[in-house]
């Protein structure tokens, strides 16, 4: 799994990086110093990140244009906001501007972790004191491990392209390391996009998914 971490303060993007390196083995982490080490990055990897973390004040860019520009260009990746600022107003636009998660630096690390890792799933992460997108206050748990399953989709559209990819090879029998191999992912990043096919298809194993992405197809 590649995380992408871009933060303009050295002392606290290092204790990021160590802090998600937890998330798994495997985790490759990539971090920038500002908006244009994270655009550079982007367009110079062979490999995308699974997921970006940023804080929204950096030098290179204004954060409306850097976040707007990140979901143009590569809509399904995951983008978490981490920053210093806990005004509701930066993190109702923030939410706007696409991002899928808020995450104020004051969090502990276990909020942080569990925060990361929902996004991963396919979930949304936002601190109880942002308002929802309408206008109105989302009461909500400071830490939201765990979603209600919803009800099973009418269809597959609900998948963004890489969960459509993985469940493409699912169809076809190939295991988890088999489909980490053919679309270049790290193993762990293809059970984190399987358990958001689950959750989004409303089932509970392979067997199901493929028999439900057969039928609503």
């Amino acid at each position: 799994m590649k995380i992408l971490i871009a933060d303009d303060h050295p002392l606290y993007r290092m204790a990021l990086s160590g802090l998600l390196a937890q998330l798994d083995a495997e985790t490759n982490i990539v971090d920038c110093n500002d908006f244009n080490e994270l655009k550079a990055e982007m367009s110079g990897s062979s490999a995308l990140p699974d997921l970006i973390v940023l804080d929204i004040r950096m030098p290179g860019a204004s954060f409306e244009d850097a976040l707007g520009e990140l979901k143009q260009n590569h809509p399904t990746i995951p983008v978490v906001v981490v920053s210093a600022s806990e005004e509701v107003s930066d993190m109702t636009k923030a939410l706007s501007l696409g991002a899928d998660g808020y995450i104020p630096k004051s969090s502990t690390r276990e909020v942080l972790i569990s925060a990361i890792r929902l996004v991963l799933s396919g979930g949304k992460y936002i601190p109880s004191q942002a308002f929802s997108l309408t206008g109105q206050v989302t009461q909500e748990p400071a830490v939201r491990t765990t979603k209600a399953s919803p009800k099973p989709a009418q269809s597959t559209h609900q998948l963004t392209r890489r969960q459509k990819n993985v469940l493409e090879l699912m169809a076809k029998g190939q295991s988890n390391k088999e489909i980490a191999t053919a679309l270049e992912l790290a193993e762990s990043t293809v059970k984190v996009h399987i358990t958001a096919i689950f959750r989004t298809l409303g089932v509970s194993n392979r067997t199901q998914a493929v028999l439900h992405a057969k039928e609503y197809a």
